[in-house]
């Protein structure tokens, strides 16, 4: 889809929630952010915590994606919507409309849903409109997560040239720590995720009660890791409404993934473990499954060698995404593209000269303000002409320039994220400026030191 320079990209998210789609929509928003796209998260209310006044939920604060409140309605402007969020795409004429596959299973839950709520009332409202394969809808176009969505939505009649492959990637700090899993220290356990497929899985667990079963149940994202790290084992027999997260973790912790054949785990590209690893969920493959685990305990290593190509496969997500979302964007990396850079300050009128130098310095563009004091949150807000808060953030206001400030952990990850390629600080602070980049594993290579003007 051609993107102008008017263009502003809003991006469809439920507030206030940490799960996989949100995750999904902030790394494609801060990919775009990458490309200098004009991107904004567009929040709606998913739960009783909805606060439309701060809707970030703390997990993806890092990525400091700007949100609207509203969107502006212009055949220049683009909108991309969860397929769990369908009704969207009718409510906002003049638009161009992304639908993002990300799972089968929940549209087909949500459109079930509006229809049970009807059926019960038909009377009650006017029926909303909502996605339904209709050939009036041919100019939406189609971004799929898996293989599974992509067949579903070919079947239903949706071309070839309505589609494009947007996958995801997983979660850093598990792509991080899969370089440091010793299988010297994996135990006898097996993972299991109790929301999905549970009914299944509740028959195993009765079945061999002497296997050590392990939920994942009530964990930070630590916990899960740290648990995925020891087990040798995780079990699915959920629906594999898309590529899902947990099989990925599981298998780049060190885990041999056993699944059932439902969804996006029937076929080989969505989750890449040779069939022996894959069941019907069916009481005559109780004994089966259960001797599969106990073989895999037996010879750990030889059953973990196999998931070789599924493990190298998730290592190369992350490069895979990139070059997804700059096909479907038709993107050409810009001859001339600016470095972007955060501005590490000592004092506040050093600040000001050091943006004013930068600014007019084409090479470069300021994202990034670090500050751990000044990036407060809330709508806590500094005593000071130059600096405004706006949406819980404070920023620079320098001219017509708003430049955010953020603290040195969210600096150290949009490092890693590409968001920031260097850090410019002036003279007088640039031993503090050095020790600092240090701490969250930047080079000095890195570091633009300024004179004083």
């Amino acid at each position: 889809m051609k993107v102008y320079p008017e263009t502003k990209i809003y991006i469809i998210s439920p507030g206030n929630m940490h799960s996989g789609g949100p995750e999904l929509v902030h790394q494609l928003a801060s990919q775009l952010l990458k490309m200098n796209f004009n991107v904004f998260m567009f929040y709606l209310p998913a739960n009783p915590n909805f606060n439309p006044n701060d809707p970030v939920d703390p997990f993806y604060r890092k990525y400091h994606i700007p949100y609207a409140k509203k969107i502006e309605t212009s055949d220049k402007n683009i909108v991309i919507v969860p397929e769990s969020s369908s009704l969207n795409l009718y409510v906002l004429p003049g638009v161009r409309r992304i639908m993002w596959w990300m799972s089968v299973d929940n549209y087909v839950n949500n459109l079930c849903n509006i229809l049970k709520k009807f059926k019960m009332n038909p009377l009650q409202s006017t029926m909303p409109k909502f996605f339904y394969f209709d050939k009036n809808d041919r100019d939406i176009e189609h971004w799929v997560q898996s293989d599974y969505a992509e067949i579903f939505i070919k079947k239903n009649g949706i071309v070839d040239e309505q589609i494009h492959r947007v996958r995801d990637y997983l979660n850093e700090a598990f792509l991080i720590r899969a370089k440091k899993i010793d299988l010297s220290k994996k135990e006898n356990i097996v993972a299991y995720n109790p929301v999905k497929g549970f009914e299944f899985t509740q028959k195993l667990l009765k079945f061999a009660p002497e296997i050590n079963w392990q939920p994942i149940r009530d964990m930070t994202p630590d916990q899960v890791q740290d648990l995925l790290s020891r087990a040798k084992v995780y079990i699915d027999f959920g629906n594999h409404p898309g590529r899902d997260r947990i099989p990925r973790e599981a298998a780049i912790s060190g885990c041999c993934v056993i699944t059932g054949k439902r969804g996006a785990a029937a076929n080989q590209n969505d989750i890449a473990i040779d069939d022996s690893f894959k069941f019907e969920d069916t009481d005559q493959n109780l004994e089966k499954i259960v001797e599969r685990i106990k073989e895999i305990f037996k010879d750990f290593k030889k059953n973990f060698d196999t998931h070789k190509k599924y493990r190298e496969q998730i290592l190369l997500e992350p490069s895979d995404f990139i070059r997804d979302v700059k096909a479907a964007f038709n993107f050409t990396e810009p001859v001339d593209f600016p470095t972007p850079i955060a501005v590490l300050p000592k004092f506040s009128g050093e600040l000001v000269d050091l943006v004013r130098t930068l600014s007019t310095n084409k090479s470069f563009s300021i994202k990034f303000i670090v500050d751990d004091k000044i990036a407060w949150r809330k709508g806590v807000k500094v005593k000071s002409e130059i600096i405004k808060t706006y949406n819980c953030n404070n920023y620079l206001a320098f001219g017509n320039i708003f430049i955010p400030f953020i603290n040195s952990q969210e600096a150290a990850f949009l490092f890693r994220e590409k968001r920031i390629e260097k850090f410019a600080t002036v003279r007088s602070a640039a031993e503090d400026s050095k020790a600092m980049i240090k701490n969250f594993g930047v080079n000095e290579n890195d570091l633009l030191i300024f004179n004083k003007r």
